[in-house]
């Protein structure tokens, strides 16, 4: 659970991988993205490049192949 507290105009994102490699810990890779300014035309969200860097980085971390599913 992540509770903010503050003003309601800003927005925090996490996306996040539960990565199981067998005989081992599962570990939680994630990657948290603190918006900006709701008027400043700022992205709102993850972009595609995001999720890119989060799986290339969850593959580095595991050492392994990765499987999605």
């Amino acid at each position: 659970m992540i509770r903010v507290r503050g003003r309601t105009q800003r927005r925090f994102s996490v996306t996040a991988l539960a990565c199981y490699k067998a005989g081992e810990r599962f570990r939680l890779i994630f990657r948290p993205r603190l918006h900006g300014r709701l008027d400043s035309g700022a992205r709102r969200s993850f972009a595609w490049t995001d999720y890119r860097d989060l799986l290339t980085a969850a593959h580095h971390q595991l050492g392994a192949p990765m499987v999605v599913i």
